[in-house]
């Protein structure tokens, strides 16, 4: 029995199913593989079946008081020993509704060493109602301590094909537009689901008028096309719009080289233009680029982070 859910990584679905069906389910799993390839989708499925049928409402609807999903927080973007006192005492307690308690944590390798070591026991000892799921795409930065009390479960990248016909199911795009955006999303489905979201209009219209602006020359028309941009981006995924900026200096150094691929391939009369002007090293854009995501994750405001970003790359 597999995931119904899953698209890709039928192989992670099936090994999970069927420890799940002969009840040998490890208390203490880790799924490590890319952004965007089924984590979290087949860790939510693992907590139903887990929990039971009737529960399943509650559950996806993220209100059921024997899930907890835990996430980095605060400014600092990692996580806190008052979330791991708050974990270890509602371990203690029995499950409230369901026969077992789940908890899943997303971006485990923001654990901390101190958070690490505080919980190490409670991961290797689980009561038999209790269950934990960490979820990471850099399985390096955690803990060999805290990787060697789960069992391991490793999530590939999605072949563009699966993409492409995922795309053409869930989304009104042709099939040439789903297979170009599957190409592009790197094994990732959630990418894709982003590169379709940027199709919008005002996406779309917003990275135009960011592209033709030269910095610091246009400072005033970039100044007046951020104000309020946070308001007529809302609901975009802000992560993605940092990845949009990042190909689009990614195209200029291709088109300077002569590549014959390009992300923003319609945009090509103006990277022919702008491919003229001075352009960052690759190592500079790259480190503006994982400054910017931090900011992010410290819950500065995306106007903020991509004046700071392109400024930098001026």
């Amino acid at each position: 029995m597999t995931s119904s859910k899953l698209t890709g990584n039928q192989a992670a679905a099936q090994i999970i199913m069927r420890m799940l069906s002969n009840q040998t389910l490890p208390h203490t799993l880790l799924f490590h593989g890319q952004n965007g390839v089924g984590k979290s989708i087949l860790a939510k499925e693992v907590a139903e079946r887990l929990m039971g049928n009737s529960h399943i409402e509650k559950i996806r609807k993220q209100i059921h008081p024997d899930l907890t999903l835990l996430y980095p927080e605060g400014k600092s973007g990692i996580y806190s020993m008052e979330q791991m006192r708050s974990l270890l005492q509602m371990v203690s307690l029995p499950p409230f509704e369901a026969k077992a308690k789940v908890f899943i944590f997303h971006e485990a390798d923001k654990l901390s060493t101190i958070c690490s070591n505080a919980i190490l026991k409670t991961l290797e000892e689980a009561s038999s109602d209790t269950y934990f799921i960490l979820l990471t795409d850099q399985i390096e930065k955690l803990l060999e301590t805290v990787i060697s009390r789960c069992y391991k479960v490793r999530f590939f990248p999605i072949s563009s094909d699966l993409i492409a016909s995922f795309l053409q199911e869930h989304t009104t795009l042709a099939e040439e537009e789903a297979r170009n955006i599957a190409d592009r999303s790197q094994g990732s489905l959630a990418k894709a689901q982003w590169l379709q979201e940027a199709r919008s209009e005002k996406l779309q219209q917003f990275l135009t008028q960011l592209f033709n602006l030269r910095l610091p020359q246009d400072y005033s028309s970039f100044i007046q096309l951020m104000v309020g941009i946070d308001a007529v981006l809302e609901g975009t995924n802000a992560e993605m719009i940092l990845e949009e900026i990042l190909e689009w200096y990614r195209d200029l150094h291709a088109f300077k080289h002569q590549a014959p691929l390009f992300y923003h391939s319609n945009h090509m009369q103006l990277l022919a233009k702008k491919s003229k002007e001075p352009l960052p090293a690759l190592e500079q854009i790259l480190e503006a680029f994982i400054q910017a995501q931090t900011a992010l994750q410290r819950n500065i405001k995306l106007s903020a982070v991509i004046e700071n970003m392109l400024l930098q790359l001026a």
